[in-house]
C-alpha cells in the first residue's frame, strides 16, 4: 500500500487519496445515449485503433499505464483509438534518438499491461539500447582507424578531451573496447568525464548508457555533473522518479556547496523542465523545495526567501530550460489553476506558503522574458497576457510586488518600450496597478515585510518620462518616491537624473531645488551635479545666467571648472548666437589648461555652419584633428560641414559630401549618430525653396538606404508643401502620417500647418489646428507661440473685418488673453530650450530676454494692420518693462514692429532710434570668424551705389546667405522714414543713400520694395542720372521684357508687374526686378528730359552731352524699357502722363 501511495504522489496524482467533498448524491440518473458513445459509429479504417506507441519490436517497451486515458474502459476501441490520437501532450521526444521510454507505472483507472519498473543496473544491461545502424557503423569504423593509430584508452582520452561534436557513439565503442575486462577496469575519473560527455548537449541518444555508467562509479566519486547526467539520462526515459531521488540524494545537506553563492549544477533545470511540460506542479515544487533550501542556499535558507520574495533573485540557472516551452504560457496557467485547487494545503503552514510564493515568483520572470523577447511580437497579445496573469496574480492572493517589478524593469530594457510610442504603454499600466496595490490594495504578511517598489525600477520610470518631455509625470513619479520612502531623501542617482532631466527642458527653479536637495542630503558636491547649474542656462541660451552660474560654481562651490563645464559655457553661447564670447571662451579653456574634445570643438563647428562660413569651418576643424580629437569619426561634426555648404548656397557640394558619408558610415568608419539630421537639414533646404522634388528625391534615398526616418524628416516634407500652398496636404501628414509612423507630433509641426494656412487665408483651419495643439498639450516653443499668436490674431482680424468693425482702438482680446496666458504660465525662457528647428525663416537673436519682446512684436504688428496707434504705444511700454535689464540685444522683429507703429505715428526720432538698435543687433548676428580676426576696413568715401567698391565689396562679402535678409524690412521702414517727407535740401535723401550703401559694403540685402522706392524718390526730386544708374545696376538685369498684347489674349498680371512677361513662379521672396510703377516714373522723368531737350534745355557742359544721351549712355536698358512700354492708358500712366501722353499719342 506504501509504496502504491509513493508511486501516486510521484506521479502528480495525490487528489486520487483525497475523500470526496460532502454533497447531495444528484437524483438524475444517466441517460442511455451516455452509455453509446457517438464515437462508435464514426466509419474509421482499421488502423485507428491500433496504438501506435505499442509496437512489437523488441527494442521498444510496452506503453505504460500512464499512458493511457483515464476511464477508457467506457471508450469503444476506435473512440479511444482517435483519443490517443489527438491528446497527445508533452514534449515530443524524438524516437530515433531514444529507442525505450518508461514512464512511471502510476496506478489510473485504465485496462492497458503495466510495466514493472525497472529494477536496476542489471535490468539496464540486459535491455541494450538499439542505435541507428548507420551511425553505429560509421561509429566502429572510425574506431578501427584510431585503434590503428594508438589504444582504446588513448584514443578515449584524446576524445574526451578534445570533446568533438556528435562523436557520442564512438565514444562509447571505445569504451567498451577498453583492454584488461572492458568497462569494467576504467578509473572513476574516466566515467565521469564520459557521462559529461555523453550528456553533452541535454539529449543523451541512449540514455541506459548513461544510467550503467552512473551506476558504475562508487558513490563517494559521484560528482555534481555525474549527477545531472544520470537526472538527465532518468528524465530521458520519463522515469521521474529515479530522477527526484537523485536529485534529493545530490542536494543534500549541500554536499556540492561550500559557499553560498556557488551555482553547482545538479540537473535541477532539466527535472523542472519535464516536470513543467508535464504539469506535475506538486513533485515541481518538492525539487524546487530541495534545491532552495538543501542546496543552492543550503548555508542561510531564510534569507535567500526573502530574496527571491523582494524580486532580488530569480534562479535562472533552475528556469531557463523550462522557459524554453513551446506552451509555456499554457503551463502558467496550469499552475496557477493548481495553486487555486490546493490552496488549503499549499497555504497551510508558512514553511509551505513561502515555498509556493517563492516557486511563482522565481519562474514567472522567466516566463515574462520569454512572452517579452520576441522576434515580432505582438503588443495586443503581450498586452492581454500580463494584464490577465497580474489579474489572476491578484485573485489568487499571490504576492505581485516581485513580478511587477521585474516586469516593469524588463520592459524598460527594451528598446521599443523605452522609444516614443502613440499606443497604449504596457509599462506605465503595470506600474499605475502596482502603485494602487501598494498605496492602497496591500494586505500585508504577518510574517513577512513587504518592501516598497524599488528604486531602479522608479528610477526606470522616471527617466523614461524625463526622455519624452513629460514633466508633469515626472513630478508624479518623485511624489510617488516620497510617499514609498517617507522621511528618506531622494537616492543620489534620482536627484542626478532629475537635475539633467529638468536642465534639459530650462527649469531653473527646479534644478536649484534639487541641487540644494543634494546638498543637504549628500554634502559634497562633484563636478557632474554643479554643471547642471550651468546646462540649464545653456539650454535656455542665457548667457548671463550661465556666466553667473559658471562663478558660482568656481568661487562659492570651490570646484575647479573641468572640460565639462568649459563645453558647457561656450554651448551656452553658441546657442546664443554670440560669436565673439564664443572664441573668447574657447580661448579661456586652452588657457586654462583643458583638453578639447568633441564636445568642445562641436558647438563652435556648429556656430561656422549656420554662419555658412566654409573656410572657418574647414580651419577649426583641421585644428581639432591636429590636437588629436576624432572630428573625422562623429557623424554630427562632419553633417556640419554639410550645413555650411547650404548656407553657402552650394547645395551639389553639399550632397557630395553627404554621400561620401554615407560610404564611410557603410563601411563602419563613422561612429555615434545615424545620418538622419544630415539628410534632414538637405531636405529642410530645398523645403525652404518650394523644391518638392528634390526633397522627394532625398526623402527617397533615405528609405532606400535604410537611414532612419523621424518627426524632422517629415517636418521637412511638410514645409516644402507649405511653401507651393499646399497646407491641407501638410496637415494631412500630421493628422495621418506622423501617427500611423509612431512618431511625435510636436509644436513645430503645427506651426508649419498654421503658418501654411495663414498664407492661403484658411484662417478657420488655421484656428482648428491650433485649437487641437492646444487640446493635445503639445509643449510649446517659440516657432509654435508665435504661430498661434498670429493665427488667432488674423482670425479675429477677418471676424472684425466681416462685422465691419473699423474702430482702430478695438481691442484683440482673444490674442491679448493667449499672450497674457504665455506671458503667465511660467517661465517663457522655457520655450527656447527645445530641440526642435526653428519655423522662422530669417535668423533673429536667440538670446533668453528676446523671448517675451518677439510675443509683444507680432502683437503690435496685429495693431499696425487697423492703424491703432495709441495701443501700440501701451504694448511697446509694457513689452520695455517685461524686458530683463541684462538682455543683450533686444529681437530684430520686435525692433521692427515698434519702427512700423513710431513710422505711421511719424515719430522720426524714435524711428531713427529703433534703426540704430537693429543694425546693432544683426551686426553681432552676421559676423564672421574673419570679421573677428580681421576687421572690415571702413566704407568708401563717394556715396555713389554704383561704385565699383561698393559692388565689389558686397560680392566679396562672407556673410551667409541666409543672413543677409535679416534687415530687410527694417531698412525698408527705415528708408520710408527718410523719403517719404519733406525734405527741401535733400540731406534725408542723401543719408537713405548712404545708409543703403552700408548696408551693401557690410553684406545685407535689400528688398524689391526698397529698391523701387528709393529709385522712386530719386527720380521724383530730379536725382535722374543717381536714378537710372542704381536702377540700371540693381534693377534691370532681371526685368523679363514686356509682353505682347493682343486683343482676345486676357492674361491676369501679377500685382505691381502689369504688362510685363512674367508668371506666378518667376516672382519670388528675394527677387529683385523693377516694378511697373518705377518704370512709369522713369518714364515720366525721361519724357521730360527728351522734351527740355527738344526746347533746347538740359545739356551738360562738363559731359559735353545732352542730358538724354547720358542717360541712354549709362542706363541703356532702363532707356529702352520706359521707351517701349505699351501704351495702355491705365490708372498708373493716367496719374502720371494724364492728357500729355494722350496727345503725344495723336
Amino acid at each position: 500500500m506504501l509504496e502504491r501511495a509513493s508511486t501516486c504522489l510521484e506521479s502528480g496524482g495525490r487528489q486520487l487519496l483525497r475523500a470526496p467533498k460532502p454533497c447531495l448524491p444528484s437524483r438524475r440518473k444517466l441517460h442511455s445515449a451516455f452509455w453509446h458513445h457517438g464515437a462508435s459509429d464514426l466509419s474509421l479504417p482499421l488502423w485507428w485503433a491500433i496504438n501506435p506507441a505499442n509496437n512489437s519490436s523488441t527494442d521498444q517497451p510496452a506503453a505504460s499505464s500512464s499512458d493511457g486515458a483515464p476511464l477508457d474502459f467506457l471508450y469503444p476501441e476506435k473512440s479511444l483509438a482517435l483519443l490517443r490520437k489527438l491528446s497527445v501532450r508533452g514534449e515530443t521526444v524524438p524516437e530515433a534518438r531514444r529507442r525505450q521510454l518508461q514512464p512511471s507505472a502510476a496506478r489510473s483507472y485504465v485496462t492497458i499491461r503495466r510495466i514493472k519498473p525497472t529494477a536496476g543496473v542489471a535490468e539496464l544491461e540486459a535491455r541494450e539500447d538499439a542505435v541507428d545502424a548507420a551511425e553505429a557503423k560509421d561509429a566502429k569504423r572510425e574506431m578501427h582507424e584510431r585503434l590503428q593509430r594508438s589504444s582504446a584508452q588513448e584514443a578515449l582520452d584524446e576524445l574526451l578531451r578534445r570533446r568533438e561534436p556528435g562523436k557520442q557513439e564512438l565514444a562509447w565503442q571505445l569504451y567498451v573496447a577498453l583492454p584488461d575486462h572492458g568497462p569494467s577496469t576504467a578509473t572513476p575519473a574516466l566515467r565521469l568525464s564520459l557521462l559529461e560527455y555523453l550528456v553533452a548537449d541535454d539529449e543523451p541518444a541512449v540514455p541506459t548508457r548513461v544510467i550503467k555508467i552512473f551506476h558504475a562509479i562508487p558513490d563517494p566519486s559521484h560528482t555534481a555533473s555525474s549527477y545531472r547526467a544520470a537526472i538527465i539520462a532518468y528524465v530521458a526515459l520519463r522515469e521521474i522518479g529515479p530522477a527526484i531521488n537523485l536529485h534529493r540524494e545530490a542536494a543534500r545537506e549541500g554536499r556540492f556547496n561550500p559557499h553560498e553563492h556557488d551555482v553547482v549544477d545538479i540537473g535541477t533545470d532539466v527535472l523542472l523542465r519535464r516536470l513543467v511540460s508535464d504539469e506535475q506542479w506538486e513533485l515541481a515544487m518538492r525539487v524546487f523545495r530541495a534545491y532552495i533550501t538543501e542546496h543552492r542556499f543550503s548555508i542561510n535558507g531564510q534569507r535567500t526567501l526573502y530574496r527571491i520574495r523582494w524580486g532580488e533573485a530569480t534562479l535562472p540557472e533552475i528556469w531557463n530550460e523550462a522557459a524554453q516551452l513551446a506552451e509555456i504560457k499554457e503551463h502558467v496557467q496550469s499552475l496557477l489553476l493548481y495553486i487555486r485547487q490546493n490552496k488549503d494545503e499549499l497555504m497551510s503552514t508558512p514553511r509551505k506558503r513561502a515555498v509556493t510564493y517563492t516557486f511563482v515568483q522565481s519562474f514567472l520572470p522567466h516566463v515574462m522574458d520569454r512572452v517579452l523577447q520576441v522576434r515580432k511580437p505582438n503588443e495586443d497579445n503581450i498586452w492581454n497576457w500580463f494584464i490577465k496573469l497580474f489579474d489572476d496574480l491578484h485573485t489568487h492572493s499571490l504576492p505581485v510586488d516581485a513580478s511587477y517589478n521585474y516586469a516593469i524593469t524588463a520592459m524598460l530594457k527594451l528598446d521599443r518600450y523605452r522609444r516614443y510610442t502613440n499606443k497604449r504603454k504596457l509599462h506605465l499600466e503595470l506600474y499605475r496597478r502596482y502603485r494602487q496595490w501598494y498605496l492602497y490594495d496591500r494586505v500585508d504578511d504577518p510574517h513577512f515585510k513587504t518592501r516598497p517598489p524599488q528604486l531602479p525600477m522608479l528610477s526606470g520610470i522616471l527617466n523614461s518620462h524625463g526622455t519624452h518631455g513629460s514633466l508633469h509625470r515626472v513630478n508624479d513619479v518623485v511624489n510617488d518616491i516620497r510617499a514609498f520612502y517617507p522621511g528618506n531623501p531622494l537616492p543620489l542617482n534620482i536627484l542626478q537624473a532629475l537635475m539633467l532631466t529638468y536642465a534639459e527642458h530650462g527649469e531653473v527653479e527646479r534644478v536649484r531645488e534639487y541641487f540644494d536637495e543634494y546638498r543637504a542630503s549628500h554634502g559634497t558636491v562633484e563636478h557632474k551635479q554643479a554643471n547642471s547649474l550651468i546646462y540649464v542656462q545653456a539650454r535656455r541660451a542665457n548667457i548671463p545666467g550661465a556666466v553667473a552660474a559658471f562663478r558660482h560654481v568656481s568661487e562659492e562651490l570651490g570646484l575647479t571648472p573641468d572640460i565639462q563645464m568649459w563645453n558647457t559655457l561656450l554651448l551656452t553661447y553658441v546657442r546664443a548666437d554670440d560669436l565673439d564670447g564664443a572664441l573668447e571662451t574657447f580661448n579661456n579653456a586652452l588657457d586654462a589648461g583643458m583638453e578639447p574634445n568633441v564636445h568642445t570643438f562641436g558647438p563652435m563647428l556648429d556656430m561656422c555652419a549656420n554662419r555658412g562660413d566654409i573656410e572657418a569651418f574647414e580651419a577649426l576643424f583641421s585644428r581639432g584633428k591636429q590636437m588629436g580629437v576624432a572630428l573625422d569619426t562623429d557623424v554630427r561634426a562632419r553633417s556640419g560641414y554639410v550645413q555650411a555648404f547650404l548656407n553657402a548656397e552650394d547645395a551639389e557640394g553639399a550632397e557630395d559630401i553627404a554621400q561620401d558619408m554615407l560610404k564611410q558610415w557603410r563601411a563602419g568608419m563613422l561612429t555615434g549618430h545615424p545620418l538622419t539630421h544630415t539628410w534632414n537639414i538637405m531636405i529642410q533646404y530645398h523645403a525652404l525653396r518650394g523644391d518638392v522634388a528634390n526633397s522627394r528625391r532625398l526623402y527617397r534615398e533615405m528609405v532606400d538606404n535604410k537611414i532612419p526616418l523621424d518627426n524632422i524628416t517629415f517636418g521637412s516634407l511638410m514645409r516644402s508643401l507649405v511653401e507651393i500652398k499646399q497646407a491641407n496636404a501638410a496637415y494631412k501628414i500630421l493628422r495621418v502620417t506622423l501617427p500611423a509612423n509612431n512618431m511625435r507630433v510636436e509644436a513645430i509641426h503645427y506651426a508649419i500647418v498654421m503658418t501654411g494656412f495663414l498664407k492661403e487665408g484658411q484662417y478657420d483651419l488655421a484656428l482648428e489646428a491650433y485649437e487641437r495643439m492646444v487640446e493635445r498639450g503639445v509643449s510649446q516653443t517659440v516657432s509654435s507661440r508665435q504661430a498661434s499668436i498670429n493665427t488667432v490674431g488674423m482670425s479675429e482680424l477677418v471676424r472684425l473685418l466681416k462685422a465691419k468693425n473699423r474702430n482702430p482702438q478695438q481691442q484683440l482680446r482673444h490674442v491679448e488673453r493667449i499672450l497674457r496666458d504665455m506671458l503667465a504660465s511660467g517661465d517663457v525662457g522655457r520655450d527656447l530650450a527645445h530641440r526642435q528647428p526653428s519655423h522662422n525663416r530669417y535668423i533673429d537673436a536667440q538670446t533668453q530676454s528676446a523671448v517675451p519682446p518677439s510675443y509683444y512684436g507680432l502683437l503690435i504688428t496685429l495693431y499696425n494692420t487697423r492703424g491703432a496707434y495709441e495701443i501700440c504705444k501701451d504694448l511697446v511700454a509694457k513689452a520695455e518693462t517685461d524686458q530683463d535689464s541684462s538682455a543683450y540685444d533686444a529681437p530684430i522683429t520686435f525692433l521692427t514692429a515698434i519702427m512700423e507703429s513710431h513710422y505711421r505715428a511719424k515719430e522720426w526720432d524714435e524711428v531713427a532710434k529703433c534703426w540704430n538698435l537693429a543694425l546693432s543687433s544683426a551686426s553681432k548676428l552676421v559676423k564672421t570668424f574673419q570679421q573677428v580676426m580681421n576687421p572690415a576696413p571702413d566704407p568708401p568715401e563717394s556715396p555713389s551705389l554704383t561704385d565699383g567698391t561698393v559692388i565689389q565689396r558686397f560680392e566679396e562679402s562672407r556673410i551667409a546667405l541666409n543672413r543677409r535678409q535679416v534687415l530687410t524690412k527694417a531698412t525698408r521702414i527705415y528708408v520710408r522714414s527718410l523719403i517719404n517727407r519733406e525734405d527741401p535740401d535733400g540731406t534725408l535723401l542723401k543719408r537713405a543713400q548712404l545708409t543703403i550703401r552700408d548696408l551693401l559694403v557690410n553684406g545685407f540685402v535689400l528688398d524689391n520694395f526698397t529698391w523701387n522706392e528709393f529709385v522712386v524718390a530719386l527720380a521724383e526730386k530730379s536725382q535722374l542720372l543717381t536714378a537710372f544708374t542704381v536702377a540700371e545696376t540693381y534693377l534691370m538685369p532681371r526685368f523679363p521684357g514686356w509682353r505682347n498684347l493682343a486683343p482676345f489674349y486676357v492674361r491676369h498680371d501679377r500685382k505691381g508687374y502689369q504688362w510685363m512677361e512674367l508668371r506666378h513662379y518667376d516672382i519670388k521672396r528675394n527677387s529683385v526686378l523693377p516694378r511697373y510703377k518705377t518704370l512709369v516714373v522713369l518714364a515720366k522723368a525721361f519724357g521730360s528730359v527728351k522734351e527740355d531737350e527738344r526746347n533746347g534745355l538740359g545739356y551738360i557742359e562738363k559731359e559735353s552731352k545732352w542730358a538724354r544721351e547720358l542717360l541712354e549712355l549709362k542706363a541703356p536698358m532702363v532707356c529702352k524699357a520706359v521707351e517701349t512700354m505699351p501704351r495702355t492708358n491705365d490708372a498708373l500712366q493716367e496719374r502720371y502722363f494724364g492728357t500729355e501722353r494722350i496727345m503725344g499719342d495723336r
